[in-house]
């Protein structure tokens, strides 16, 4: 069969905007079936034979498979030794903190490591995390998180200027509290936080001052027009291998960035951003920084938008012809 011809889907039993985006930016049907936490051990079996029989039916010559769940990839490697599919695993893992937390942890490594031998690639998202896994032997690249073109209608409301927007989870690596000290510092700038408010914890909220505002989650056209909003987006972590996904989509926005200073937020973002240490002190010199730099940010910021389009298009030619 002619490869240009091959169907393709992305597969996923968690929801994630990277993957959603490269399916949006490849013209790929994304497919998810979202895994309760709480049952996720019951529900395996369901999606085993929801995901076999979905393919039997779309019959793709090409998957895509977001990992984790490390389980959702037998479906995917039995269905591909059947039809002679090729499949790519996108890994959403770091090695050496996200996997290696729990003794049990290092079993699932092992066995996405056995999976990406019968993969067409393993994509990770940074080159740190690529260097850690050459003992692997197998066929892995490093595809960014995309960069998106945007045509946006929605509307976020800005309360006051200037506005600065925080991307969170509420993940321990994030540095929120720090932020909302930092805060109490500049009464004459809004913060803005956004994630799901229930996974704050409660004295978080408690010490916020009046010009934080916790957004709750948002998604689709209404968190990119949030992020095109903001004067700067902060995005901040603690993981050094972690190219941050909020930096990727604040440059989609066209919007400055004040982000954590590891080498591979260097390495990745070298215009358009001020690079801070995650302590409030750090965090309010670089976001006045930034303020101060703004019109210069901006130009840079829609300068590095371009670079990582003409990277990202021949990353996708070189998966295509993996394939």
């Amino acid at each position: 069969m002619n490869k240009t011809k091959r169907k393709r889907i992305f597969l996923s039993w968690s929801y994630s905007r990277r993957s959603e985006d490269i399916a949006a930016l490849e013209g790929i049907e994304y497919v998810c079936f979202p895994l309760n936490l709480r049952i996720r051990i019951l529900q395996f079996p369901i999606l085993f034979v929801r995901t076999i029989m979905l393919l039997l039916r779309r019959t793709p010559g090409v998957i895509f498979v977001q990992h984790p769940p490390v389980h959702i990839l037998f479906p995917v490697l039995l269905y591909s030794l059947l039809s002679g599919a090729r499949f790519i695993i996108d890994s959403h893992i770091i090695p050496g903190t996200t996997l290696i937390e729990k003794p049990y942890h290092r079993v699932y490594l092992f066995l996405h490591r056995c999976y990406s031998y019968h993969a067409a690639v393993t994509l990770f998202h940074s080159r740190r995390m690529l260097d850690r896994l050459k003992e692997w032997r197998c066929n892995c690249m490093v595809l960014e998180n995309p960069v998106r073109q945007l045509n946006i209608d929605a509307v976020f409301r800005v309360e006051k200027r200037p506005a600065v927007g925080m991307v969170t989870s509420f993940s321990k690596d994030e540095h929120i509290q720090d932020v909302i000290d930092c805060a109490r510092e500049m009464k004459e700038v809004f913060f803005y936080i956004t994630g799901d408010r229930r996974k704050a914890p409660r004295r978080m909220a408690e010490s916020a001052s009046a010009n934080v505002r916790f957004t709750g989650y948002i998604q689709g056209e209404e968190y990119y027009a949030f992020l095109g909003c903001m004067d700067l987006v902060i995005v901040l972590t603690d993981r050094e291998e972690s190219a941050l996904l909020g930096a990727y989509e604040a440059v989609s926005a066209e919007t400055p960035l004040v982000v954590s200073d590891t080498e591979t937020m260097r390495d990745y973002f070298p215009k358009g951003v001020v690079f801070v240490g995650n302590d409030s002190k750090g965090i309010e010199k670089g976001i006045r920084k930034a303020l101060g730099e703004q019109e210069k940010l901006e130009a840079q910021i829609k300068e590095l938008k371009k670079e990582k389009h003409t990277k990202q298009r021949k990353n996708f030619q070189k998966i295509d012809r993996l394939t």
